[in-house]
């Protein structure tokens, strides 16, 4: 059985549009978790998908953020459809449009490749939806908002992505896959216990990674199917509440899969308040 977890925070003209591709495209079961929308975007959902047999609507109490919000729909999924190893399960945003071939692609490779973790396909026709883990050094370097900048006018990029393979049929070991659209089998993921619900918003795929790596699962990226992804479904932050976020986040990452030290974190807090200072004094904390 292939299950897809989308979640909604708001947009749900955008949720309603993925849900019926997903339908279309072989989806059996799709499970719309609202995230305490604050504009009636549960009542909405509910009334479309009433009747359906196929998808099914529940909501948060508030706005837990990505990795609870998804794991509030995945356990949903494993009580309403028990665990089973036929089970496949998808995280797709509502920003995401994915074909028949491409989930079927991704169900067949996660039932038979043993090790598998978390796999995902091309974005947008490229290979940008996987990427190299973080380290305790690149993330201190890229925590500062400042180098992060020079760095990337200089076409460095953390982590950097996957060089593009001549074969579309090969799949490419990865380390982290996107977190807008990917499929493992429902088992694995249950035996890491889901996301790591330690974050709000951003690094749940760090996070992931290192879950799935303590049991020795490999993710994948497969070359020769695609999605469409259009980007910030969802997400409309200020610059400096973006930060903040990403900030905390990044942190709570490094210290608890990469043991980052007291004297670590202490950097890193000064090196926050510096770019945050910046930010303010540039006038950049709303753009």
């Amino acid at each position: 059985m292939k299950i897809a977890i989308l979640l909604n925070y708001v947009n749900y003209r955008q949720t309603v549009a993925c849900c019926d591709n997903l339908l279309i495209s072989g989806m059996d079961e799709v499970v719309i978790v609202d995230n305490a929308s604050n504009n009636g975007s549960y009542q909405f959902l509910k009334d479309k998908y009433g009747v359906s047999e196929s998808v099914h609507v529940i909501k948060s109490k508030k706005n837990f953020g990505y990795a609870q919000g998804n794991n509030i729909g995945l356990k949903y999924a494993e009580s309403r459809f028990q665990l089973h190893e036929q089970n496949s399960i998808f995280i797709v945003n509502p920003d995401v449009v994915v074909s028949e071939k491409t989930i079927n692609y991704l169900d067949n490779f996660v039932m038979r490749t043993p090790n598998a973790g978390a796999v995902t396909a091309l974005i947008n026709g490229t290979v940008n939806s996987a990427w190299h883990h973080m380290t305790p050094l690149s993330s201190f370097i890229y925590n500062s908002w400042i180098l992060k900048w020079i760095l990337l006018k200089m076409g460095f990029r953390e982590g950097s992505f996957y060089r593009e393979s001549s074969n579309e049929d090969a799949f490419i070991p990865v380390d982290v896959v996107t977190g807008a659209f990917f499929c493992i089998k429902q088992s694995v993921f249950k035996k890491i216990g889901y996301f790591d619900s330690g974050t709000f918003l951003y690094y749940e795929e760090e996070a992931l990674y290192c879950r799935l790596l303590d049991d020795d699962f490999q993710n994948y990226l497969l070359n020769c199917v695609n999605f469409e992804h259009v980007g910030r479904g969802s997400t409309s932050l200020k610059k400096l509440s973006f930060k903040k976020i990403n900030d905390y986040s990044r942190l709570y990452v490094v210290s608890k899969y990469y043991n980052a030290g007291s004297f670590y974190k202490r950097m890193y807090h000064v090196v926050n308040a510096v770019d945050n200072f910046i930010l303010i004094l540039l006038r950049r904390v709303s753009s």
